[in-house]
């Protein structure tokens, strides 16, 4: 989850004392607004520069819902919405844009589906026309369709010699072996022409629905005037049919060590292990857990002792991913091939060793202090607020989740961080992707081409 601030949040910290008291316990004043038609959105209002960000997204509306005959479908939808639509073509559109200064775009994630708008106030007319547009009334015409499905398939060729692009492709593929997250959500080579303009309309009407649409907004509106705009560009929208449900996974072939081999001078290492969905209890206490062990860059333990003591790698680091249906720990880096074998060593007796002794206090203070911390301090742009005002909702999290977020970062004990540890860091449940050519390492299977690519 991403966590942002705009000017608005810099002025209430240093505003002076009577005028944050109002809002002295939160992070960011947001307001629930509904529209007449029942269209709710999270608003957080700021008058102090002339600009209006929108961020809105199709929960389950993602790339899970592509069959394998069409990977890509939805990545081709979200690089079409925005050329052409109404009575507009894709160069009247994109002028329009340009020549209000408006900045809108569509992006196609593996669970949902998502647009943004960042505008002027007063272009908001204009802005919130051409956003309209596009939700409802997308083109998807010849050229641009075929423009755009060159331009994906140059992507795919280009990226095919990229061995971190290798990598993703393989994590894909292994670690969500046997579920739809495992397809290619760019696409295929073979894919990507089997995609019609059809193809994209039915998607668009069967789960660009109203009853899947989330909307956060920060700027200068009023939350009147987002009632009216609300219904305006989303009042139409349909109401969607039931869609296919899928299972939750873990991630797959926990003990196993992959090799795709390519001569190149370091191995790219990736580890993964199943982890807590973002509503566990201990959701808050792996997030410090994870600061401790590699999240935190130098001050990490995996970077101490890889980098700092041993100098195998430029960088090593871990983190956590959400899905929808899925939820891992990974950890990342690169080394020299005849030390491949040490470095996965490293990284399991630093696993074993965060279960097996206690963190110490200035490492558990040192952990809060930064995610505490970086909770203001990322937050720097009107259209990133809106997007976590959006994120909030489609993670089903409570509308004063900010507001609590340090209290449960403080609560964390040490304890806490060992518990956590044995539950997520068990080497038996380790799966291991390389990609280069790594030595010392036995038992592993090798991996010989690519999936879903041609």
């Amino acid at each position: 989850m991403r966590i942002i601030l705009t000017f608005f949040a810099l002025v209430i910290l240093f505003s002076p004392a009577c005028a944050r008291e109002e809002n002295k316990d939160k992070v960011l004043d947001i307001k629930k607004v509904v529209s007449e038609k029942g269209i709710e959105a999270w608003l957080v209002e700021d008058h102090s520069l002339p600009v209006i960000a929108l961020q809105f997204t199709f929960k389950g509306a993602g790339t899970i819902n592509e069959s394998a005959e069409k990977q890509g479908l939805v990545r081709l939808l979200s690089n079409t919405m925005d050329e052409g639509a109404g009575d507009l073509t894709a160069q009247q559109f994109q002028k329009a844009l340009g020549d209000h200064s408006i900045s809108l775009s569509f992006s196609a994630g593996r669970d949902d589906f998502s647009g943004s708008l960042k505008t002027l106030t007063r272009h908001k007319d204009k802005a919130f026309e051409l956003t309209k547009l596009a939700v409802n009334n997308p083109r998807f015409d010849e050229e641009p369709l075929e423009r755009m499905l060159q331009a994906n398939m140059a992507r795919i060729r280009t990226s095919m010699g990229d061995p971190d692009w290798i990598a993703a492709r393989l994590f894909n593929d292994i670690i969500y072996e046997g579920h739809p997250y495992a397809l290619n959500s760019g696409g295929t080579l073979s894919s990507l022409p089997k995609i019609t303009a059809d193809d994209l309309r039915h998607f668009h009407r069967k789960f660009l629905t109203r009853d899947r649409l989330v909307v956060g907004v920060t700027g200068d509106i009023t939350a009147d005037a987002l009632k009216i705009l609300l219904d305006d560009v989303f009042g139409s929208l349909k109401l969607g049919e039931t869609s296919a449900a899928f299972e939750d996974i873990q991630p797959q072939n926990a003990g196993q060590i992959f090799v795709y081999e390519k001569d190149i001078p370091q191995s790219i290492i990736s580890v993964t292990l199943p982890a807590m969905k973002i509503n566990d209890p201990d959701y808050d206490v792996l997030r410090v857990m994870n600061y401790i062990l590699g999240g935190g860059g130098f001050g990490s333990r995996l970077m101490e002792e890889a980098r700092e003591k041993r100098g195998l790698t430029y960088g090593i680091y871990s983190g956590t991913a959400h899905q929808n249906h899925v939820d891992i720990m990974k950890v990342s880096t690169s080394t020299k091939n005849q030390s491949a074998k040490e470095m996965i060593d490293i990284i399991k007796a630093e696993m074993t060793k965060i279960t097996s002794d206690p963190v110490s206090e200035n490492e558990l203070a040192d952990a809060k202090s930064y995610l505490i911390g970086s909770l203001l301090l990322s937050m720097t742009s009107t259209d990133k607020v809106a997007s976590i005002l959006a994120s909030l909702q489609a993670d089903d999290r409570p509308i004063d989740y900010l507001d609590e977020f340090e209290n449960k970062i403080n609560a964390v004990t040490i304890d806490d961080i060992q518990r956590v540890a044995k539950r997520v860091l068990t080497s038996k449940n380790m799966t291991t992707i390389i990609v280069g050519k790594p030595e010392g390492l036995s038992g592993v299977i090798q991996k010989d081409s690519l999936p879903n690519v041609e």
